[in-house]
C-alpha cells in the first residue's frame, strides 16, 4: 500500500549515503514534489552545492554514477535540482488489489503507540462562535482525523475558560441586567448581556467591583459559586457545540478551568516555583529568559489569587500526564504567551513535548470582527447563509424533493465553509468570500464531492469485478491518475509530521481535477472488457480514496448531487 512512498524514503537513504561516501557530509535528504512533467521527486542541491563550492553538473554526475535503484527509469539535472523519473506503474497493482480487499482501512498507517493530548477551540463561553475564530476547530479537527489516520491515539481537548474576567463580566450580566431577546439558540441569547455588562463596566466603578467580586470567589475556590456559573456558561457552550456539530466538530473532553482551582493543581505549581519567585507591591513573579533579557512572569496577583498563565501552566502539567505529546491551536495572538508558558514549564518538568499549531484570523471582505463590541458575523450566521446558497445551486441543476434538498444543502452547504477555511495555510490571512466556497468547478468542497458522486455513478452502473493489471494502462490521463492515487500516504505523512492539514485540501483538489480529465479523456463503460475492467478499477481506487479524504477533512460525502 505505501510502495511509492517506500520508493521516495529509498532514494532519501541512498542519496545520505553515497554524499556521506562521496563527500564525507552528513545531510538530512529530503525530497521535494518538482513541476509537472520533470518527474516524480526532485532532490534540491543548494545546502550541497554550498559546501562543495561545485556546479551542479559536476556534483550532479558524480551522485548519478554511484546510484543504484531498480525503481528508478530515468534521472536528470535540471538546474540545482536531480530529478527522478520512478518506474511507478507496477506499484499500482499490489496497491489497488490491496485497496480493493481492505478497503479505507487499508489507507491507515500502523499504531504509533504514542498518545496526543490536541486541545483546540476553547473559545471563552460568553457567546456565539465568530466568523473570526472559525478556523480555530477546522484546523483541530482535521489535525485530530488526520493523526489518527497516521497512526496515534489522539484525545481532543476544549479548555473552558471558567475563572477567567470574560466569563465574571458574563456572569454578572446574566444575575443582574434585564434583556428581552428573541433569540431561539441560547448561546445568542446570552451574548447580548455579556455585551451590555461590558459596556457598564467601561464606566461604571461599582459594576467594575462586582464583577471582581466574582472573579474572587472563583480564585478562592468557592464551589456553590463555581457551580452557579457553570450552569450559566454551560448554556453557551452547548449552544456552541451545536454550531460544532454543523461542521462536524467533535470534543473527547472538555475541561473545566476552575477544576485547576478546586483539585489543587494551581496550588501545586505555585509551590514548585516559590522558591524562584519574587515580590512586587505584594504580586510576586519569577524571571524568564528570553532574547537574553530577564522577562518577568507573574504568577500571583497582589490579593493573592493565581492568573490565567499560572492556571495554563497547571493544566499543560495534568495534559503531560495524560500524553506524550501535546498540541495546541492557537491564533497568532497567542504566540508570546505559547514561548513564555514552554520556557516555565521547563522549569518544573523536563521532557514535555509541546508543538503548537498558529492561525491567522479569517476575515470577511467587510473587515475584523469583535465580540466584545458586538461587531461581528457569527459562525452560525456564516453557515445558515451557506445553506441557503447551496439550496440556490442545487434547484440550478436538478429537481428534488424538500426533504433531500434540506439534507443536500446542509451537506454541500456546511462543507463549504469547512474546506474554503481549510484549503489555506494557517498562517496566511483568509477572506471568506461566497463565489469561491460554493464553485462547483474550481478548488471548492462542492467540486470535490461533485467529483466523488460522479465516480459512484460509474460504479452503480457497472460495479468493478475487481480485475486489474497495470499492463492495461497507457493512456497518459490513465497514468495521470494513478501516479496521483499512488502519492495519497507520502501526503499523509507529510501532512501529519509538519501538522499541515492545508496539504491534504491541495492534494485533494489535484486529485479530483486529475480524475475529471481521466473522465472526460477515458471512456470506462464503452471499451472492451480488459480496458473496461482497469478503467472501473481506477474509478474505484479514486472513489475510496477520495472518499477517505473527505472524511479526514471532515467534510460530507453525498452519494449524488
Amino acid at each position: 500500500m505505501f510502495e511509492l512512498a517506500n520508493v521516495k524514503k529509498s532514494i532519501e537513504k541512498e542519496l545520505e549515503r553515497i554524499i556521506q561516501n562521496k563527500f564525507s557530509i552528513n545531510i538530512k535528504v529530503t525530497l521535494e514534489t518538482p513541476p509537472e512533467g520533470m518527474g516524480d521527486f526532485a532532490f534540491p542541491m543548494f545546502d550541497l552545492l554550498k559546501l562543495l563550492k561545485k556546479s551542479p553538473i559536476e556534483v550532479g554526475k558524480q551522485i548519478i554514477d554511484s546510484l543504484d535503484l531498480d525503481s528508478i527509469k530515468k534521472i536528470e539535472i535540471s538546474g540545482a535540482y536531480l530529478n527522478f523519473h520512478v518506474n511507478f506503474l507496477p506499484l499500482s497493482d499490489s496497491f489497488i488489489r490491496e485497496l480493493k480487499e481492505k478497503g479505507k482501512e487499508s489507507l491507515n498507517f500502523p499504531k504509533k503507540n504514542k498518545k496526543v493530548i490536541l486541545e483546540h477551540t476553547s473559545a471563552n463561553p460568553t457567546g456565539p462562535l465568530h466568523v473570526g475564530r472559525g478556523r480555530n476547530p477546522i484546523i483541530g479537527d482535521t489535525l485530530r482525523r488526520l493523526l489518527k489516520k497516521y497512526g496515534y491515539d489522539v484525545e481532543t481537548h476544549y479548555y473552558v475558560n471558567d475563572a477567567g474576567r470574560q466569563s465574571a463580566i458574563l456572569i454578572y450580566g446574566v444575575e443582574n441586567l434585564k434583556i428581552e431577546t428573541n433569540e431561539k439558540k441560547e448561546d445568542h441569547a446570552l451574548v447580548l448581556f455579556y455585551q451590555k455588562a461590558n459596556e457598564l463596566l467601561e464606566n461604571d466603578q461599582e459594576v467594575s467591583k462586582k464583577i471582581e467580586e466574582i472573579m474572587m470567589d472563583i480564585e478562592r475556590g468557592d464551589e456553590e459559586r463555581i457551580k452557579r456559573n457553570r450552569e450559566i456558561l454551560l448554556k453557551v457552550l452547548n449552544g456552541i457545540k451545536e454550531t460544532l456539530k454543523m461542521i462536524n466538530v467533535e470534543f473527547d473532553i472538555f475541561y473545566w478551568e476552575t477544576d485547576l482551582i478546586i483539585q489543587g493543581q494551581v496550588k501545586k505549581v505555585i509551590d514548585s516555583l516559590r522558591s524562584e519567585m519574587k515580590e512586587e507591591n505584594g504580586a510576586y513573579y519569577i524571571e524568564i529568559d528570553k532574547d537574553g533579557k530577564n522577562e518577568k512572569v507573574f504568577l500571583i496577583r497582589n490579593d493573592g489569587t493565581s492568573l490565567y498563565f499560572t492556571r495554563d501552566i497547571a493544566y499543560h502539567l495534568l495534559k503531560s500526564e495524560r500524553g506524550d505529546l501535546i498540541i495546541n491551536v492557537l491564533g497568532e495572538d497567542h504566540k508570546p504567551h505559547a514561548e513564555l508558558l514552554q520556557n516555565v514549564l521547563k522549569k518544573i518538568k523536563n521532557g514535555i513535548e509541546i508543538k503548537n499549531v498558529f492561525y491567522s484570523f479569517v476575515s470577511l471582505p467587510e473587515g475584523r470582527m469583535s465580540t466584545r463590541k458586538g461587531r461581528v458575523v457569527y459562525l452560525d450566521d456564516l453557515l445558515e447563509e451557506s445553506r441557503e446558497k447551496a439550496k440556490e445551486e442545487i434547484l440550478k441543476r436538478r429537481n428534488i424533493s424538500d426533504e433531500k434538498l434540506n439534507d443536500l444543502s446542509e451537506k454541500i452547504g456546511f462543507s463549504a465553509v469547512r474546506y474554503n477555511i481549510l484549503k489555506i495555510q494557517n498562517e496566511k490571512q483568509l477572506v471568506f468570500k461566497w463565489n469561491d466556497a460554493l464553485n462547483f468547478e474550481g478548488d471548492s468542497s462542492p467540486f470535490l464531492q461533485y467529483s466523488y458522486a460522479r465516480a459512484n455513478s460509474i460504479l452503480k452502473k457497472q460495479p468493478w469485478s475487481g480485475s486489474f493489471s497495470s499492463e492495461y494502462i497507457m493512456e497518459k490521463a490513465e497514468i495521470s491518475l494513478i501516479k496521483q492515487i499512488l502519492l495519497y500516504p507520502d501526503v499523509i505523512e507529510n501532512a501529519s509530521e509538519n501538522l499541515k492539514p492545508y496539504k491534504i485540501a491541495k492534494y485533494a483538489y489535484d486529485l479530483a481535477s486529475i480524475f475529471n480529465i481521466f473522465y472526460t479523456e477515458c471512456p470506462v463503460l464503452k471499451e472492451n472488457y480488459e480496458i473496461r475492467e482497469n478503467r472501473l478499477g481506477l474509478v474505484f481506487a479514486f472513489k475510496t480514496i477520495m472518499e477517505d479524504l473527505l472524511e479526514t477533512m471532515g467534510i460530507d460525502h453525498p452519494e449524488e448531487i
